[in-house]
């Protein structure tokens, strides 16, 4: 018997099973995963600098990121790429840009998540908390007093008994369903998503992220050109499809037929990886008896890891508040509210924000990019900043667009009032 069972080793699991160790509890974690030699999920890896993000910010420092505001650090010793710019374009290459201190302050850092999980997990084991890799959790049940896990493994079956159990296994969440935290959650959408890693990319800044919107690019949502951790001159190029439109195919087609074809002309791949996403809304209240969900596996988004981090420094602590008698679980609920932006009301009009395709045209696209090209936004990696900062620009011209394009305007005042899935063409 654990005081608690972590599901799943990632940066969430991992801080969570670190933090629960410093509190005096015993943890054990249950990863899928044979090792951490080797990470082929392709994933956000980016720290957002924003002081206000997810009710916290995170300080890049020296061999550490820190949280001031939570008072938890997290060892990080691996590369660093800074990220200076961060440009929309559209299908004729009007451009929106967004930067600090006119390009010369990073707004983000792309990070090694492999080379930190290990990292994470070698500190966590040399503290005595236990793993079961290679292990799959297949259901459970609360009972009361405790909580039992189902699992399998290559030698057989078994279970695993806790005090009480956080449930950190990504975005899918299959086991929060299998343990009635789904009930009433809505399933928004699914999606392939393709990390392709290339070199012989032109026209592309380095320490940039870019973003191609418009059906010219053959795919309703952004193709992506980024920094890699490969070297300067070597990008990642994210594709996002679905099972009709599988990332392979938009790829294809886009790098051989899109305004990007000249971009791709000596491009030659060095490395690929792919993930599969199911998105819920998100959970208001991420914990049941004595269960709680974090992370990305409560979550409407991606927190990103610097959230996966803050939410297993907080499960931690509540768990260890539940186990002293007090409510930790509605103590967590409460900072999972307040903290994330997408529990706040505000989630679908972020959503609707990024959903240029299908609804607008690639002139409409050409026209209200060129509203603002030659502006400097501020910067910022946020996916919930970006399209509000984008969406204000935009606006900013409003009696131009109503005076010049009607019909545009109309569709403008019509997105405000569709529903998430008439927007994302669901």
């Amino acid at each position: 018997m654990k005081d608690v069972v972590i599901i799943g080793g990632g940066p969430g699991g991992l801080l969570a099973a670190k933090t629960a160790v410093e509190n005096g509890l015993s943890a054990v974690v249950i990863e899928m995963k044979q090792s951490y030699d080797k990470l082929r999920r392709a994933c956000s890896q980016q720290f957002i600098l924003d002081d206000d993000y997810e009710g916290e910010g995170v300080e890049v420092c020296d061999g550490y990121l820190n949280f001031p505001k939570s008072g938890f650090t997290v060892p990080y010793t691996g590369k660093l790429v800074p990220v200076y710019n961060k440009y929309y374009h559209s299908p004729k290459n009007k451009v929106m840009r967004f930067a600090r201190n006119d390009g010369k302050e990073p707004f983000s850092y792309k990070f090694d998540k492999q080379y930190m999980l290990k990292e994470l997990y070698n500190i966590c084991s040399d503290m005595g908390v236990e793993f079961m890799l290679g292990t799959t959790a297949a259901g459970g049940r609360d009972n009361g007093d405790y909580v039992e896990v189902d699992i399998k493994t290559s030698e057989g079956t078994g279970v695993v008994k806790g005090k009480k159990l956080i449930i950190a296994e990504g975005a899918n969440a299959a086991l929060c369903a299998k343990f009635g935290l789904n009930e009433n959650r809505p399933h928004i959408a699914s999606a392939l998503t393709v990390k392709y890693i290339m070199s012989g990319i032109s026209g592309v800044e380095n320490n940039s992220w870019n973003l191609y919107y418009g059906r010219a690019y053959k795919s309703n949502a952004a193709i992506i050109i980024g920094p890699s951790l490969y070297g300067d001159g070597i990008y990642e190029v994210t594709v996002t499809g679905d099972s009709k439109n599988r990332p392979d195919d938009i790829f294809k087609v886009m790098s051989t037929e899109s305004p990007l074809k000249d971009n791709f002309a000596n491009a030659k791949l060095e490395d690929k990886m792919g993930c599969f996403v199911k998105a819920y809304m998100s959970m208001a209240n991420p914990y049941k008896g004595n269960i709680i969900a974090i992370g990305d596996a409560a979550a409407f988004v991606e927190v990103e890891v610097q959230g996966a981090f803050l939410c297993g420094y907080h499960a931690a602590n509540a768990v260890k508040a539940e186990l002293d008698g007090q409510d930790g679980f509605k103590q967590y609920t409460k900072w999972w509210q307040e903290s994330f932006e997408f529990n706040n009301g505000d989630h679908l009009k972020v959503s609707q924000g990024y959903a240029l395709v299908p609804v607008y045209t690639d002139d409409e696209l050409d026209y209200l990019f060129g509203l603002v090209e030659g502006e400097c936004m501020h910067g910022t990696y946020s996916q919930y900043k970006t399209p509000k900062l984008m969406w204000d620009g935009f606006l900013s011209h409003v009696d131009k667009i109503k005076a010049e394009r009607p019909d545009t305007y109309a569709k403008i005042e019509k997105l405000n009032s569709m529903s998430l899935d008439a927007a994302i063409g669901k």
